[in-house]
């Protein structure tokens, strides 16, 4: 079950992006459910009760609230909705892919332009449930784990501890060098060790320096300085494979 949200002010508008996701699903073996809205607040008020949503087309332009103000209501809960904005301007568009979102478009929009957006949305659904591992951690029990959401391991004495984006942490007994080949058979060259001790997810990185690499975080993870040059190679490898 795919579940889609509407979000437009205009019920003209509403009536057409309806028209083009059912278009869309139309040739795709899917199950679809549908919601409808016609102000963000009222998505923002209802979202905690429906569930999750998968596909979100979202207007910017509207009465009260915009649009990027409530995908960052989102992405600050850790909402990993994929997100397609829709409006009549490109002024927004740097906002908007600042805040994750899978596409941009203007209207009016041809049916083949909302299919490429859809087909991107799709395509990083499938990514992302593909990107869970699941970890036994130390004290008993196992916890499922997003590669997304791993900003870097630290290893510690006979213990390595995963620094988690929702400021949480968990705690695993496998050693560093197995987790790096777990999830390097899962997501390619994303993740990597910069200096003993460390795993880093290059997703994750706000700068890079000869001798450190400062995370998202602002944690600061050492970087052998002769190690610098190969290092940036190995980063920008990833991020253009990721393009």
């Amino acid at each position: 079950m795919i579940r889609v949200a509407i979000c437009d002010d205009e019920e003209m508008q509403l009536n057409l992006i309806r028209k083009a996701t059912e278009t869309y699903f139309s040739k795709q073996d899917e199950c679809v459910e549908y919601r409808f809205y016609q102000n963000g607040f009222i998505f923002l008020d209802e979202w905690p009760k429906e569930g999750n949503t998968d596909i979100l087309l979202l207007d910017i332009c509207m009465p009260g609230i915009l649009g990027t103000d409530v995908a960052k209501a989102l992405r600050k809960n850790g909402d990993k909705t994929e997100i397609i904005f829709l409006t009549t301007s490109t002024e927004f568009a740097v906002e908007a892919f600042s805040l994750k979102a899978t596409h941009y478009l203007v209207k009016p929009f041809t049916q083949n332009q909302f299919n490429e957006a859809m087909d991107r949305a799709m395509l990083h659904m499938r990514q992302f449930h593909n990107h869970k591992i699941m970890l036994r951690i130390v004290g008993g029990g196992i916890q499922v784990i997003d590669l997304e959401d791993v900003i870097y391991i630290e290893s510690t004495s006979h213990t390595q501890t995963l620094y988690l984006q929702n400021g949480k942490e968990a705690t695993v007994r496998q050693s560093l060098s197995k987790l790096l080949t777990m999830f390097d058979s899962i997501s390619k060259g994303q993740f990597a060790s910069p200096f003993k001790g460390y795993i880093i997810n290059l997703a994750a990185i706000r700068t890079i320096k000869p001798e450190q690499i400062e995370m998202v975080t602002g944690k600061q993870i050492p970087l052998i300085k002769r190690e610098y040059r190969q290092f940036q190679e190995k980063y920008f490898a990833y991020i253009f494979q990721e393009k």
